[in-house]
């Protein structure tokens, strides 16, 4: 990841963080969000404005400050399309692209390349490598698609090395994730708890085998 896109995710992170209080993080999604934004040339002090804009729309409706990024994502929006309307003359946010989404893409590979190189096992090995070959393929989306590709991408990995484990140790992810399942679980409808499911099963599969996620880990 370059520097300038490094610093412009961090300041904006910092900047959400100090507005919403301790103990939160960003989620995969509210990154994704930030990168957007970043392709997409909005620069990070009107960033930085379309968030305070946000929490005071919010806090104007009487709604709990906003838990996620992601949870003011149509304040944000509405703020750049109100800015956006301004004459060209009066807008002072420099229109240039904070970083270009093709780097991201760059930055991805690097991170499999090294994985690849390093990965003992073979078959996980060759799942990384078809991975990598897929990721290659996203260059020609929009940004607005890719990072739904990207989340995609990783589930069906995961769920490709699941596939690949033996039965047995099937069975005891599969048992480990239900052990899991909160006791509200039993109210979801099928599709909700199987969802849920499946994701814990995913992250005890990156637990065990020692898997990062490459569209997320620094």
């Amino acid at each position: 990841m370059k520097s300038e896109e490094r610093n412009y995710i961090a300041d904006i992170e910092r900047y959400f963080l100090g507005l919403a209080g301790k103990g939160l993080m960003l989620s995969a999604r509210d990154y994704g969000f930030i990168r957007e934004l970043g392709e997409r040339s909005v620069s990070k002090e009107m960033v930085i404005k379309a968030i305070a804009y946000g929490f005071e729309k919010k806090r104007q409706r009487g709604a709990r400050d906003p838990r996620g990024l992601f949870n003011i994502k149509q304040e944000i929006e509405e703020y750049l399309r109100i800015q956006s309307a301004e004459p060209e003359s009066r807008q002072v946010e420099p229109r240039r692209a904070a970083f270009a989404r093709s780097s991201i893409i760059e930055n991805i590979l690097k991170k499999l390349d090294k994985i690849i190189i390093e990965e003992k096992r073979e078959d996980i090995r060759g799942k990384y490598q078809e991975l990598r070959r897929k990721v290659r393929e996203t260059d020609s989306l929009d940004s607005t698609n890719v990072y739904k590709e990207f989340d995609s991408l990783w589930r069906g990995f995961v769920e490709d090395v699941f596939r690949g484990l033996s039965v047995e140790r099937q069975k005891q992810i599969t048992a480990a994730a239900q052990n899991r399942l909160p006791s509200e679980a039993k109210l979801y409808d099928e599709d909700a708890k199987g969802r849920t499911l499946n994701a814990f099963r995913d992250e005890i599969v990156c637990e065990t085998l020692g898997i990062n996620n490459v569209f997320t880990m620094k």
